[in-house]
C-alpha cells in the first residue's frame, strides 16, 4: 500500500512511478483509470498495460493505453514499436509511454508517424524548468480594518418597578436573544442584527431600531428600542508569500508538443488510492 505523504522521489520505485501515472490522469470528472490492468486484443487473450484510461468527458469514450518507464536512460523506439502494435492489434483509440528520463531520437520519430504522446515525468530541477518562470511571488495585502463601537442603547421598563433602574450588562451570543412582546424567541440575537449593519453600512455613525422588541437582562424583560453605533476603519498590511514548489515537486512535459505542467507527487497518489486502488 503507498504511504502519500511518506514518499517522495528519492525513494520512489518504477511501481510506484506507475501509481503517479495513474493518479494524475484520475485527477479528472469523469473519466476511469485502471493500474496494471489486463486489455483484450483482437488476437485472442490480453496484454497488461500498466494503466488503462477511459475519458468519457466528450460525446464518445476515448481509452488511452499508457506504458510507464522508469529507467535511468532515454527511452528507444523499440518500446514506441511495441506500444504501436498493441493499439494496432486492440480497439483503444490513443497510445501514450510516460518516461522519467526522456526519449531517444527514434523514439519521437516513430511516435510523431503513428500517433503516440511521449511524455517525460521527472522531479523538477529549479534552475533547468524554473529559469524563466516566476517561482516565487511576493504580495503585500493593504486591508481596512473594521471597528465598531456601541455608543448607545435605548433600553425602557415594561414594569413600574424597573423604572430609574440602573443596568449593567455584557452581551454575547449566548444571553442577547430578541424576544417578542409575548416573550417569545424571535431567533435572532442583538449581536446577529448588529453584525448584519456592521457588514454593509460605511464608515460613521448609525442608529438601529428594533420595533415590538425585548431583551432579557439578569433575568427580566426590558424594550429594547434602538442601539447607536458607530463604525471605524483602520488600515494594515499583510504580507502573503506564494511558491510554486510548495505545491509542485514533478515536471510532465509533452516532448512532441508544447505543453509543460508542473504536478504534487503526494496529490497524484492520494487521487491514486482514493479514485484508483480502492476499485482494484
Amino acid at each position: 500500500m503507498v504511504d502519500p505523504e511518506k514518499t517522495e522521489w528519492s525513494n520512489l520505485d518504477w511501481k510506484s512511478y506507475q501509481k503517479i501515472v495513474a493518479g494524475l490522469h484520475a485527477l479528472g470528472e469523469d473519466v476511469d483509470v485502471e493500474h496494471e490492468y489486463d486489455y483484450p486484443v483482437h488476437s485472442g487473450g490480453t496484454k497488461e498495460m500498466d494503466v488503462v484510461v477511459w475519458d468519457r468527458r466528450g460525446r464518445y469514450t476515448v481509452t488511452t493505453l499508457i506504458e510507464c518507464k522508469f529507467h535511468d536512460e532515454p527511452i528507444e523506439q523499440e518500446v514506441v514499436d511495441s506500444l504501436v502494435g498493441v493499439l494496432d492489434n486492440s480497439d483503444a483509440n490513443k497510445g501514450v509511454v510516460v518516461s522519467k528520463n526522456g526519449f531517444q531520437s527514434g523514439a519521437k520519430e516513430r511516435a510523431k508517424g503513428s500517433g503516440i504522446e511521449l511524455w517525460t515525468l521527472r522531479q523538477i530541477i529549479p534552475d533547468i524548468d524554473l529559469e524563466d518562470r516566476i517561482r516565487r511571488v511576493n504580495i503585500d495585502v493593504t486591508v481596512n480594518q473594521p471597528k465598531f463601537e456601541v455608543l448607545d442603547m435605548d433600553v425602557r421598563a415594561v414594569e413600574e418597578e424597573q423604572k430609574g433602574r440602573e443596568i449593567n450588562a455584557t452581551f454575547t451570543p449566548q444571553n442577547s436573544m430578541i424576544y417578542t412582546l409575548d416573550r417569545e424567541p424571535t431567533g435572532e440575537t442583538l449581536l446577529d442584527r448588529l453584525n448584519q449593519r456592521f457588514n454593509s453600512v460605511e464608515e460613521g455613525e448609525h442608529t438601529e431600531e428594533f420595533e415590538d422588541s425585548l431583551l432579557l437582562i439578569q433575568g427580566e424583560f426590558y424594550q429594547l428600542v434602538s442601539v447607536d453605533y458607530r463604525v471605524t476603519y483602520s488600515s494594515g498590511t499583510t504580507e502573503y508569500t506564494t511558491d510554486l514548489l510548495d505545491d509542485a515537486d514533478l515536471t510532465l512535459k509533452d516532448e512532441l508538443g508544447d505543453t509543460h505542467e508542473f504536478v504534487s507527487l503526494s496529490e497524484a497518489l492520494r487521487t491514486f488510492v482514493e479514485e484508483v486502488d480502492d476499485q482494484e
